[in-house]
């Protein structure tokens, strides 16, 4: 490969039409990493503009358009367009890989890489970012669900039997997918398997704490980040990628509805649909229930091992938050969803700097344990069974709809509040830092 002279290689990165074809092909491997692992629209638009202005490239030449699937980014300057796309197929959170892009170019500035370098390094992140191991992501998803269990007041046997339920349904899906079998239906013989599990030992054990764990042993399930990005993604004009994130979000809770709804069809009305989750004391419980969760969930979103203790105590944060205002203050489950989120949001936007990472990846995980989709998949199982419910399950069915859908956005929101209340100011302190760094490019260009 051509080396080239430091002139040679500081005009590369000066001069926007110079490899300008390697400079789009590396914005749409940056836009294609961050949108296939789980961060939103306005973060993925923020990372390429960042890379785009460490290779030179000025923001007013650039038009992006991102959708959930495909990432479609012109070039454009006088009488000179250029437009290149990319699909993005598969969609797995990876909160590891979003910290790595970004502290990827931040890097490429502080040690003024070439462009082939920057090239390479972005093109090594997939293979270089270590993902969980299955057993270990399973393991997570027993302990989560069986956490949230504890959190909703269920004593040591339903944990048993949450974690073991859980684990079970999660293989399950790991087998669906390694057989080829499409997404949708995989979740539907998860939350089969899981709630099959479930309702036989509700069945054969006469114990009335393990209707929790017909409550919980599918929660791993519901998809947390892509439906609180719907909802950011939505109110920060990115309406088509809210949308479709939405509408696959509902996709997945539908199937996994479905599956619970096939491993309950000859039993009796499901009574653990009006299990009451809410709660009405404090205890020690919910502190263990909710850092237990939010812990064993990041895991699942592939956060770092050492960031794990800090998403737990986030989750603890949020969710103790939400009780303070429910119990003390008598606020509806919305308005104290979005106090604990936005609380916990600010605590950690300001922490992420301390611990060398970027704020999604603390924020999001933690917020995760309030569980944003659980009354939503209750709202559809009741569509499910609404031939078999009176006056008063259908009014119980419009609450959990309502509330559920009130809460989504109070969580979405309540982590958004850093950037809705201090974008100017964060992007001020992210220019000048750039700026800063830009100016050192020539600094030692004569020794």
């Amino acid at each position: 490969m051509k080396q080239f002279t430091l002139e040679e290689k500081n005009e590369v990165l000066e001069t926007p039409f110079i490899h300008i074809h390697r400079k789009l092909d590396v914005l749409l491997n940056i836009a294609k990493l961050l949108m296939e692992c789980g961060a939103d629209t306005v973060r993925i638009v923020s990372e390429i503009q960042q890379a785009a202005t460490f290779m030179g490239i000025p923001h007013n030449y650039l038009n992006i358009h991102i959708s959930y699937t495909t990432i479609m980014i012109n070039i454009f300057h006088e009488e000179r367009s250029i437009t290149v796309f990319r699909k993005t197929p598969i969609h797995v959170p990876n909160m590891a890989m979003i910290n790595a892009v970004s502290k990827l170019t931040w890097r490429a500035f502080e040690r003024h890489y070439s462009l082939t370098t920057y090239e390479r390094l972005v093109g090594k992140l997939q293979q270089a970012i270590p993902v969980y191991p299955d057993w270990i992501k399973g393991i997570a998803c027993a302990l989560g669900s069986a956490g949230l269990a504890y959190l909703y007041s269920a004593d040591i046997i339903a944990l048993v039997v949450t974690f073991i339920c859980s684990l079970c349904g999660y293989f399950m899906r790991v087998l669906s997918q390694r057989l080829g079998f499409n997404e949708y239906l995989g979740n539907a013989i998860c939350a089969f398997t899981a709630m099959f599990i479930a309702y036989g030992f509700y069945t054969f054990i006469e114990l009335g704490s393990l209707v929790y764990v017909l409550v919980c042993c599918t929660l791993f399930m519901i998809p947390g980040v892509p439906l609180i990005n719907s909802v950011i993604d939505t109110i920060n004009n990115h309406i088509l990628s809210g949308i479709t994130r939405a509408i696959r979000t509902l996709l997945i809770v539908g199937s996994m509805t479905l599956g619970m709804a096939m491993a309950l069809y000859f039993s009796p009305l499901p009574a653990f649909n009006f299990v009451d989750i809410k709660p009405h004391i404090f205890s020690i419980a919910q502190i263990i229930g909710s850092f237990v969760s939010a812990a064993s969930f990041a895991v699942l979103f592939n956060s770092p091992a050492r960031l794990l203790p800090f998403i737990g105590l986030g989750g603890v944060v949020c969710v103790t938050i939400r009780n303070l205002m429910l119990l003390e203050y008598g606020f509806a489950l919305p308005g104290a969803t979005f106090i604990g989120a936005a609380v916990m949001s600010v605590i950690f936007v300001k922490l992420s700097t301390w611990l060398r990472t970027s704020g999604p990846v603390l924020v999001v995980p933690s917020a995760i344990a309030l569980m944003p989709g659980i009354l939503l998949y209750r709202f559809l199982f009741d569509i499910l069974h609404i031939n078999s419910l009176n006056e008063s399950g259908l009014l119980y069915m419009a609450q959990n709809g309502t509330t559920g859908i009130l809460s989504i956005v109070g969580i979405a929101v309540g982590v958004a509040v850093p950037n809705v209340l201090a974008q100017r100011y964060l992007q001020k302190r992210k220019n000048q830092r750039t700026q800063e760094l830009m100016a050192t490019r020539h600094a030692s260009d004569g020794q």
